[in-house]
């Protein structure tokens, strides 16, 4: 029965697709029948138009030489009194005259029907020039160098604009920012951070009052019990609700044992890491990354200004401080790195967050091809000390509908000056 139902799906879907590529394949053909004829007629009439125009001027030119030439003709030729003294005179030149007049006049006379028809016919063609097609050709022929202006600006501007930002920018903004060290001054005795493995799943134990908020939707099987919590922090309403720590499921540990497992519901190439930390200054973690937070950490923000921020479009960090655990969530691996004593770079939008205590700067990406065809960004972030920064293997591309894709920009770059 299954077997008929798949190949019974299968032919339907086939049949159904046949069917669309048909009626698109002749919808086509109705269109290109339509138009072709009515914009190449157009533009015949159009080259027409221009030629008659020509005719009629060249036209209008030779009928006024013609009435000229008949009167200077008559006058000077044959004048009333040289008509008088002709006539009793054998082979009469004003009869002559007159006779080469009256051709002229003939002549006149079919100019000036050539020249009427010559006129109508113009106006038709300016009468047809105001058509649907006709305008439309009109505007395309009158336009088309500003159009391809426009075009060639669209196609080489962004290069161009590339090309300053990599070689006259970012080199100014590298010798002239001041690394930030968000955890300056604010130093506890004995802080410890503890970084867990990355994975698909991540079971966690609760011991007895431990209590976990997770995003309901990433909270999978629950020994125990479970409520609601409509907000991470009621301090910071604005951040747990931009963060996504809102309508969190709330889980405390008892006596019994209690085991909650997180996974991601709509992501299957997304990995898990646990971070511990007790008596810490501050992990800076983007909020987009973190999926449930254990015990109760304290969460802060952090302002920083000036060129760096400039060139990172990054003004404010979001740190959890004091003890606790966070759950944060990756695209592709999580995975974590310490830098050490010498300068380590990370492209900018695979860094998930780091440890507040690390002094953390901007350079330019090295690799200029790359950069230029838009496969990497312009700007690293580069890091210096004995402690972890997190970072995810790859970036999630997000949808392919260009609208969309506008308004993701804009708003993912306001979440990014915020910290988000």
């Amino acid at each position: 029965m299954r077997l008929i139902s798949a190949v019974l799906g299968f032919l339907i879907k086939k049949l159904g697709l046949l069917i669309v590529i048909v009626l698109a394949a002749f919808l086509t053909m109705l269109l290109v029948q339509f138009l072709v004829p009515s914009v190449k007629d157009a533009v015949a009439e159009r080259d027409r138009l221009e030629a008659v125009s020509r005719a009629q001027q060249e036209l209008q030119v030779e009928l006024q030489n013609l009435k000229q030439d008949a009167i200077e003709r008559r006058d000077d030729v044959c004048p009333w009194w040289a008509d008088v003294i002709q006539k009793p005179l054998p082979g009469n030149k004003c009869k002559d005259a007159q006779k080469a007049v009256d051709d002229a006049e003939a002549a006149l006379k079919d100019t000036e029907r050539r020249k009427a028809e010559a006129d109508a016919e113009m106006a038709r063609l300016e009468k047809s020039k105001e058509s649907g097609v006709g305008w439309v050709v009109d505007q395309f022929l009158g336009s088309w160098k500003w159009l391809l202006a426009i075009a060639a600006l669209v196609l080489l501007l962004p290069p161009f604009l590339r090309i300053v930002a990599y070689f006259v920018l970012m080199p100014l903004v590298t010798r002239l920012h001041n690394p930030i060290h968000l955890a300056a001054g604010s130093e506890a005795a004995n802080p410890t951070l503890r970084l867990g493995t990355a994975g698909r799943i991540l079971p966690i134990q609760l011991a007895e009052g431990e209590v976990l908020r997770a995003r309901s939707e990433h909270v999978r099987p629950v020994r125990g019990s479970t409520k609601n919590s409509l907000l991470y922090d009621w301090s910071a309403p604005f951040i747990s609700f931009a963060a996504g720590l809102y309508g969190l499921s709330r889980i405390t540990g008892d006596a019994e044992g209690t085991e909650a497992t997180l996974a991601t519901p709509d992501e299957p190439n997304a990995y898990l890491m646990r971070i511990d930390f007790q008596d810490h200054p501050g992990v800076v973690m983007r909020p987009r990354h973190v999926i449930g937070v254990l015990g109760g950490p304290d969460l802060a923000t952090r302002w920083r200004w000036g060129i760096q921020s400039l060139a990172t479009w990054q003004v404010r960090y979001v740190l959890f401080a004091g003890t606790g655990s966070l759950i944060v969530q990756g695209h592709g691996d999580v995975a974590a790195t310490i830098p050490g004593d010498r300068a380590t770079r990370m492209e900018q939008h695979l860094v998930m967050g780091f440890d507040s205590r690390l002094t953390v700067g901007v350079n330019r990406t090295e690799v200029f091809w790359p950069y230029l065809w838009g496969k990497t960004p312009l700007i690293d972030d580069e890091f210096i000390g004995p402690h972890p920064f997190v970072w995810q293997k790859s970036s999630t591309s997000g949808p392919g509908n260009p609208i969309t894709k506008v308004f993701n920009s804009i708003f993912q770059g306001i979440g990014k000056l915020l910290g988000f």
